[in-house]
């Protein structure tokens, strides 16, 4: 075999690895990040298809009064990473690979928890994360992520609410509301504040529609990132994210 031919033989196969190696880690689209109307628009097709597969269950029609518990529904949707249906959280994080620069996302749909709001003013939130069922757009990085969240030791992460916030009058008019929240975060077992931007509105059908996103630094709560031979860096912070569909409980 002659320089040449063995030259281009090596070519072939670096391009054929790298083709691999990039179908392995690129493959798919990566889940948008959390949108208040795009929830709005997919709980429409969740409650279409409920009700042609089974009777769905919904609440009573919104009366104009949005002072209540709203407790976060489980049965809605069926949480996957291609329709964002239901109720979950997860976080975003940037990656630099040894060939390119990936977004990776963890979500899971295991949420639970209740949201207060009392004389037009949200002052309450518990809200519970099912850290133990963490899935990722790459399943490669769920054992990773879980062990990194510490998932055994602290199957759960919480967020309360700690100071209360005045909601937009135009909320029980169809409006969607956007609002800072300030509370605790609890991820691993350790606590800091946390402010979310959140967005809400409500249906005419009697179900809530919340999203909200907040960037954290994960060194604040014990987490190291995890690695691989194939990442180069990731990001010191994240976005903690979460879709909510409520109901007045």
């Amino acid at each position: 075999m002659t320089i040449k031919k063995l030259a281009i033989g090596v070519g072939i196969a670096l391009v054929v690895l790298i083709a691999a190696v990039w179908w392995l880690f690129f493959w798919g689209d990566t889940p948008e990040a959390v949108d208040v109307d795009a929830a709005n628009t997919q709980l429409d097709v969740d409650l279409a298809t409920a009700s042609d597969n089974a009777p769905a269950t919904a609440p009573e029609a919104f009366d104009g009064d949005i002072n209540a518990t709203w407790v976060v529904d489980d049965e809605i949707g069926e949480f996957d990473f291609e329709t964002a249906s239901g109720s979950f959280a997860g976080f975003r994080v940037d990656e630099e690979l040894t060939i390119g620069e990936v977004v990776a996302v963890g979500r899971t749909g295991g949420v639970s928890g209740t949201v207060t709001i009392e004389g037009g003013r949200l002052t309450g939130t518990d809200i519970t994360v099912d850290m133990g069922s963490i899935t990722s757009n790459d399943t490669r990085r769920e054992f990773p992520i879980r062990r990194a969240v510490m998932a055994d030791e602290f199957p759960t992460a919480t967020f309360v609410l700690t100071t209360p916030v005045d909601l937009p009058v135009g909320l029980a008019d169809g409006e969607t509301a956007t609002v800072d929240a300030a509370g605790d975060l609890t991820v691993a077992g350790t606590t800091n504040e946390a402010t979310f931007t959140i967005e809400a509105l409500v249906r005419d059908d009697g179900f809530g529609v919340i999203t909200g996103s907040a960037t954290i630094t994960w060194e604040d709560f014990g987490v190291t990132p995890p690695s691989a031979p194939i990442v180069v860096s990731i990001d010191d912070s994240g976005i903690i994210e979460f879709q909510l569909i409520v109901a007045k409980g």
